[in-house]
């Protein structure tokens, strides 16, 4: 039986007023998903920070701390050999050193934020740059050289001043002034030799497929040797998973309950939960003839838009009979499995 894993990013979150002191994911109607938990076992596991962290646990069942910027850089395939450094970026409005994430990006203002980023780019020519921009005005660089920055991380409030932003400073500032307030900044650093190093140390993964937009996700997937398919949303991310089926098991990441939840309205969170949902319901049919999982790698608060390190739902089914019963998929209490055993519940027969 083939396996489908299906990876809401940041889908748990906390009970809220408006919903009756329910979350978005347990006040959702999700046809689909709720029956996955009826027809199937449901439980909890331990939440990570951020995806890629869970992601590593759960594939190779140890908790490897590889940097965010270089996982993304692999799954954007710039250049992370010896002697190289990669960087996440993430836009930010900056007020006396106060860092405000900005979510709420407008596909003009990533127009321009991508333009400043060539205009700006020569400031950094003495550590030998490769930039590539993606949805969400975000980014990542590597460049040259041995020393990691220690920067603040989104999602939650930050400080910063000049002098943490050492090399970066005048890029980040020519960004800022090119884009009228936006400020790309760097943060998850880390060496790709370190990188190297941790991959010798894995001897086996599963033999997934991995479709995502997400460069985190894809950057695991390729870190860890896997097929990786880059889609540009959910929906043909949907589509694609139950083609592959045909040939190989699944893994699905879908990153947009996260990028919704960081725009801190509930509602919102709560009715892409649903589409979702019904475009899950759409393939149905292909969908019973797997086990599948459903996974939340960490809450993320749709009312202050930070992360929240939490316990998180799964569920997981071997073949979907729409059976009765009031089990649904949302957060729960119940059995919690270790991140780094899950997988072995996820393909047992």
């Amino acid at each position: 039986m083939r396996k489908l894993i299906i990876l809401l990013d940041g889908a748990a979150d906390e009970r809220i007023s408006i919903f009756k002191n329910r979350t978005p994911l347990e006040a959702a109607r999700k046809d689909f998903m709720d029956c996955v938990a009826r027809d199937g076992k449901v439980g909890t596991t331990d939440g990570k920070d951020y995806t890629h962290t869970f992601l590593l646990e759960l594939l190779t069942g140890k908790p490897y701390d590889v940097p965010r910027g270089v996982i993304e850089a692999f799954g954007l395939e710039l250049p992370i050999g010896e002697g190289r450094v990669a960087y996440r970026m993430t836009p930010a409005k900056v007020h006396d050193h106060n860092v405000e994430w900005y979510y709420n990006i407008t596909c003009d203002e990533e127009m321009f934020l991508q333009r400043a980023i060539i205009k700006n780019r020569s400031k950094l020519k003495d550590m030998d740059p490769k930039i590539l921009a993606y949805h969400g005005g975000k980014g990542v660089l590597t460049i040259k050289g041995d020393e990691i920055l220690d920067l603040p991380k989104p999602p939650g409030p930050a400080q910063i001043s000049s002098e943490d932003l050492g090399p970066f400073l005048d890029f980040a500032k020519g960004v800022r002034e090119s884009t009228s307030g936006i400020a790309l900044l760097p943060w998850g650093g880390g060496l790709g030799k370190v990188a190297v190093d941790v991959r010798r140390e894995i001897s086996k993964v599963p033999d997934l497929t991995v479709i995502s937009k997400s460069p985190s996700a894809l950057g695991v997937g390729k870190f860890l040797g896997m097929e990786t398919v880059r889609v540009p949303g959910f929906k043909e991310g949907i589509k694609l998973a139950a083609q592959v089926l045909d040939k190989n098991d699944v893994f699905l990441h879908i990153e947009e309950t996260d990028d919704i939840s960081h725009k801190c309205n509930p509602k919102n969170k709560l009715m892409l939960i649903e589409e979702i949902d019904r475009e899950l319901s759409r393939y149905e049919k292909r969908f019973q003839e797997c086990r599948v999982a459903l996974l939340i790698d960490h809450g993320a608060s749709s009312v202050t838009g930070e992360h929240m390190r939490m316990k998180v739902p799964y569920a997981v089914c071997g073949g979907l009979r729409k059976g009765r019963g009031k089990k649904g998929f949302h957060e729960n209490d119940g059995e919690n499995v270790p991140l780094g055993t899950l997988l072995d519940t996820i393909f047992e027969d």
